[in-house]
């Protein structure tokens, strides 16, 4: 064998996200490093991160760079490429994984066929190679493995050299803030960490657009109710992880089984959650306020299996919710944090449970979220409130 795989860089180009995958980071503390792939290091596809756009790459030509170590004895001239294993085969087998592909599979298809030259033996320089077959436009939200077999020909008929998987998260379009692609440096603690796509991700599967995303998560924060989180009752309502910033290091070890901040929220935290979480996928989410100082209807607040006002108080001082556009009465909202009343009559039992996701918020008597919130629907908008909190 003449030539091996030394990396491969899928996030070839920081300035674009239209052919290249986005910036991203593991965590707070964790850089993903370029080339995502590195022979010897590189084992499983964990190791070999990346995440894609939906909207930025339509109709694009996505590219890779990859580099390569000529093993022969003076310069070398052959074609490579690298083919999906799992699109192909025959018969019933070939079926069946096909089928599988295609819903779990690969989405960046395959390594079109490139003529590659060395002047001797030794390390190459990168190469830039185009994807074919992409399927990124078919698929929704979600965590996929790309499997690429790498071959080479040398004028007679291809021949495996090595293989390479990578872990392709599937995005909405670009995250928006707090999220941020520049700078593209190891301190930037905001570029979209791939420790909240493991979830956001997961969440929100198979999505295709910012409102269903967006409330998938509201449903998948609000359902943390039954064992992780609750709202605050014995504090007061008091903001345990996204006050003044989110600290989303803690909220990630509590939905994983640690203690992080303790189980106690209140509508900052959840709204600081939902908004976060469904940002890093493209949605493009608020945290915003209303008020202040209005009555309840009964509600369930989440951990709460008790229609009541929260924690019998009988009011809020503010309300803090995942807010669309500007977070006025006209837009719409998403609210992790309680379940309001979805009859006829929000008042009074017997109720029935409405999560709100994509509801407007509405003018007073118009039957919108502040109705079913407050039985005066003085909660008014502040929109002078929108935030959306930096994460450490």
């Amino acid at each position: 064998m003449s030539v091996r795989l030394d990396a491969i860089q899928l996030n070839h180009d920081p300035a674009s996200v239209h052919n290249s995958a986005i910036n991203i980071r593991k965590n707070n503390t964790t850089f993903v490093s370029v080339p995502e792939w590195r022979a010897g290091i590189s084992v499983s596809a964990a190791d070999s991160p990346a995440a894609y756009v939906k909207k930025e790459t339509q109709g694009q030509t996505i590219l890779i760079k990859a580099r390569f170590r000529w093993t022969g004895d003076s310069h070398g001239r052959v074609k490579i490429r690298a083919v999906d294993p799992t699109a192909h085969g025959s018969g019933c087998l070939g079926i069946i994984r096909r089928f599988l592909n295609a819903i779990f599979g690969n989405v960046l298809g395959e390594v079109r066929e490139k003529t590659v030259s060395f002047n001797g033996p030794g390390l190459g320089g990168w190469e830039t190679f185009e994807l074919e077959n992409t399927r990124l436009d078919q698929v929704g939200i979600g965590i996929r493995t790309t499997h690429w077999q790498w071959q080479y020909k040398d004028g007679g008929s291809w021949q495996d050299f090595d293989d390479s998987r990578h872990r392709i998260y599937v995005l909405l379009e670009t995250p928006t803030a707090p999220w941020q692609q520049a700078p593209y440096q190891a301190s930037n603690t905001q570029l979209p960490w791939t420790d909240v796509l493991d979830k956001s991700c997961t969440w929100a599967i198979g999505a295709v657009d910012r409102d269903t995303a967006a409330a998938k998560v509201t449903e998948r924060v609000y359902d943390l109710g039954n064992s992780v989180i609750e709202y605050d009752c014995p504090h007061g309502g008091a903001t345990q992880y996204a006050y003044p910033n989110f600290d989303c290091t803690a909220f990630l070890e509590r939905i994983a089984g640690g203690p992080g901040n303790g189980q106690y929220v209140n509508c900052t935290d959840c709204a600081t959650f939902v908004s976060t979480f469904s940002n890093a996928l493209g949605c493009d989410l608020w945290q915003s306020r209303m008020g202040y100082y209005f009555d309840l209807n009964p509600i369930l607040a989440i951990g709460s299996s008790i229609w009541q006002t929260a924690c019998g108080w009988p009011g809020f001082s503010y309300h803090e919710v995942p807010w669309k556009g500007g977070c006025t009465a006209s837009d719409r909202v998403y609210d992790a944090c309680l379940q309001v009343d979805g009859d006829a009559d929000p008042t009074t039992a017997p109720h029935t449970p409405l999560l709100p996701v994509n509801m407007v918020f509405g003018t007073p008597g118009s039957g919108g979220y502040r109705d079913r919130l407050s039985p005066a629907g003085t909660c008014d908008p502040q929109p002078g409130t929108r935030v959306r909190r930096s994460v450490f």
